[in-house]
C-alpha cells in the first residue's frame, strides 16, 4: 500500500467517525430535548415522574398468578406477577405450536390427499384471519360455549370443564417435583441420543448423568414420605375447588397462540424440507438407507438448518403477542401494567418497561438459541 492510498484510507476512517459523532450527538439533543418537554408537561399537569411508585401499594388484585399476589403487594410485585403470568402462557404455547407445526408440515408433504387438504386449509384459513380475532373466537368458546359450573362436563374422573374453566388433578409439590426431573432427563436423553447417534447409554455426558440422579433421589423421597399424591378437584352447585385449574382466559390465549403460530411454523418446515435436493434424498435410497434413514441423515440436518432462523423468528413473535392478553381479560404483564398505568398516570415509565422486558427477553432467547445451534450436531 503506497502513501497515497494509506492517507486516503485514513481520511476516509476520520470522516466515518466524524459523521458517526455528529449523528450520535443529533440523537442525543433530540431525546433530551424530548424528555425535558415532556417532564414539563407532566410536571403541569401534576405527575410526578420517575419509579419510585414501583414501591408503593398497588390496591388491586390479579384474577390468576403464578406466584401468589394480593392488592398489599406492590406495583413492582404486580408486574412480576403479571409477567409470570406471560411466561406460563408463552411457554406452553411454544412447546404446542411446534407440535402442531411439525404435524401440519408432515400433513402437507403427506401422500394422503384428504391429510394435505385439511392441512392447507387450516394454514391458509388460520394465517389470514387477524390473531385479535381468533382470541376473541376462543374466548367466546370457553366463557358461552361451556355450559355453567353445575352442569360441567366430566368426560373422564376429576376433570371438569365449564365456562369457569378446566378443572384437573394436579400432583403434590414433591410429586410435581419429581415428574418436572423424570421429563427434563427424558428430553436430554433423547437430545443426547440423536447427538451421538443413538450412544447416550454409553456416553451419556455430565448434564443427563446430574438430571438422572436429580430424578432418582426426587422420585425416591416422593414415594417414601408418601407424597407422590395427586390433588383432585371436587364439584359443588357453584364452583369446582382443588386440584389444578386452567382459566378461560388462560385457555383463550394458549389456544389462540398456539394454533396462530403453528401455521407460520408449519410453513417454514415444509419450505425447509421442500427445498432439499431430489437428487440427495434419491442417493441416500441407492445406498440402502430406508424412509426414516433418508430423513434422519439427509432430509431433517439440512432442513432443521434452514427453518431455525424462520421458526425462531415466529417463537419470539408468539412471546410478543402474548400481550394481546388484555383483550381477554387474561392478567399478564401489560394487563397488569395498564391497571397500574390508570392508577398512577405513569405511562411514559411502565411502557418503558414493557418494552425494555420484552427486549431483554427476545435478546436472551435468541443468544440461547443461537449458541444452542451453533454447537449442536446432528
Amino acid at each position: 500500500m503506497s502513501a497515497r492510498d494509506g492517507a486516503v484510507k485514513h481520511q476516509h476512517r476520520a470522516v466515518t467517525v466524524l459523521v458517526q459523532l455528529v449523528v450520535l450527538t443529533a440523537v442525543v439533543i433530540a431525546v433530551w430535548y424530548f424528555g425535558h418537554v415532556i417532564n414539563e408537561r407532566l410536571t403541569q399537569k401534576g405527575i410526578n415522574t420517575g419509579f419510585s411508585f414501583l414501591w408503593t401499594r398497588a390496591g388491586f388484585d390479579l384474577s390468576e398468578s403464578m406466584i401468589a399476589f394480593s392488592g398489599d403487594k406492590s406495583y413492582a410485585y404486580a408486574l412480576l406477577a403479571g409477567f409470570s403470568n406471560t411466561l406460563k402462557v408463552a411457554l406452553c404455547a411454544i412447546v404446542f405450536s411446534v407440535l402442531i407445526g411439525v404435524l401440519a408440515a408432515l400433513a402437507q408433504l403427506s401422500k394422503f390427499g384428504l391429510a394435505r387438504r385439511i392441512a392447507k386449509v387450516y394454514v391458509s384459513t388460520i394465517r389470514n384471519t387477524p390473531l385479535l380475532l381468533q382470541l376473541f373466537f376462543w374466548f367466546a368458546v370457553f366463557t358461552y360455549g361451556l355450559p355453567v359450573v353445575r352442569e360441567a362436563l366430566e368426560p373422564v374422573p376429576g376433570l371438569f370443564i365449564s365456562n369457569r374453566g378446566i378443572n384437573f388433578p394436579w400432583p403434590t409439590p414433591f410429586a410435581l417435583t419429581a415428574i418436572v426431573a423424570i421429563f427434563c432427563t427424558l428430553v436430554a436423553f433423547l437430545l443426547r441420543s440423536v447427538r451421538t447417534g443413538g450412544s447416550a447409554l454409553k456416553n451419556p455426558g455430565a448434564l443427563l448423568i446430574l438430571l438422572s440422579l436429580i430424578a432418582f433421589v426426587s422420585t425416591a423421597y416422593a414415594l417414601w414420605s408418601g407424597q407422590m399424591t395427586f390433588e383432585w378437584p371436587t364439584a359443588s352447585k357453584f364452583s369446582i375447588g382443588g386440584g389444578g385449574h386452567f382459566s378461560p382466559e388462560f385457555m383463550s390465549m394458549f389456544i389462540g397462540l398456539s394454533v396462530y403460530t403453528g401455521t407460520y411454523i408449519a410453513e417454514a418446515i415444509r419450505g425447509a424440507v421442500q427445498s432439499i435436493a431430489q437428487g440427495q434424498i434419491a442417493a441416500g435410497y441407492a445406498l440402502g438407507l430406508t424412509h426414516f434413514g433418508v430423513l434422519r441423515y439427509i432430509v431433517m440436518p439440512q432442513a432443521f438448518r434452514i427453518a431455525m432462523p424462520a421458526v425462531v423468528s415466529e417463537l419470539l413473535n408468539l412471546m410478543k403477542n402474548s400481550s394481546l392478553g388484555v383483550a381477554v381479560g387474561y392478567p399478564e404483564l401489560v394487563s397488569a401494567g395498564n391497571t397500574a398505568m390508570n392508577q398512577t398516570g405513569q405511562a411514559i415509565e411502565l411502557i418503558s418497561i414493557f418494552m425494555l422486558v420484552y427486549v431483554t427477553v427476545n435478546i436472551i432467547t435468541t443468544r440461547v438459541i443461537g449458541l444452542w445451534e451453533k454447537h449442536y450436531v446432528w
